[in-house]
């Protein structure tokens, strides 16, 4: 919920004079907001909401203790490009990891042969909702196929790797929803140990053990 910029000073005057963890826990609070808001934005493209919001919580935090009320620009002004930063960090550094699922890549090469048969034969292309139609799948499937497939570098499944005797059909496995949730968790996990140790305390207080903040002022 927001407050009143002069409040909104005050409290920051406070919090960075004195560096009391409940200041701080009572600002991760009020701007959690934020980073729901944010993490929000960033579903369904292959990592966990969970996973998402507590990076988005580090960018928080980092917003926090880079952030000069005097200057008189909104918190929320100068938190959403560094949370925004640290969410893009997390998708930057784990797309190079995240396979393409075999549904995905079906759907892409199936909905794309058909997008280049209408060019050709009509001069444009089909809507997402004539793709979905024509393959009798849901129109969320083909719109996460084509995001899959327009930003990657996709190969026939026939494509020989490196010049060995190794297909990718061969390298593109089931689903493991459970083997992402688990890197991706690692990932954020490492985020976090690179804070200092009292802001690691509070992130697993307050987002992990879903304290609030007067039970996480007495234990800090």
């Amino acid at each position: 919920m927001s407050i009143a910029l002069s409040e909104e000073q005050e409290l920051f005057a406070r919090y960075q004079s004195s560096g009391d963890t409940s200041l701080l826990a009572e600002i991760m609070t009020t701007y959690s907001y934020i980073t729901e808001i944010l993490a929000r934005r960033f579903t369904g493209r292959g990592i966990e909401f969970d996973d998402i919001y507590q990076s988005a919580s580090i960018g928080l935090m980092n917003a926090v203790k880079r952030y000069n009320p005097s200057r008189g620009t909104r918190f929320s002004t100068f938190a959403t490009p560094t949370i925004l930063g640290e969410i893009k960090r997390l998708f930057r550094d784990k797309g190079n990891c995240i396979r393409i699922p075999r549904r995905l890549y079906e759907t892409f090469v199936k909905a794309n042969k058909i997008r280049n048969e209408e060019l050709m034969k009509n001069g444009k292309m089909p809507t997402a909702d004539e793709l979905a139609q024509a393959l009798d799948v849901p129109i969320e499937q083909i719109m996460q196929a084509l995001h899959w497939g327009d930003h990657k570098e996709i190969h026939s499944l026939d494509y020989i790797l490196n010049d060995q005797d190794t297909i990718l059909s061969d390298c593109i496995g089931a689903e493991d929803n459970e083997f992402l949730m688990i890197e991706n968790k690692d990932f954020v996990e490492s985020c976090i140990r690179s804070l200092p140790e009292k802001e690691q305390e509070f992130i697993k207080f307050r987002f992990y053990d879903e304290m609030t903040q007067t039970e996480i002022a007495q234990l800090m």
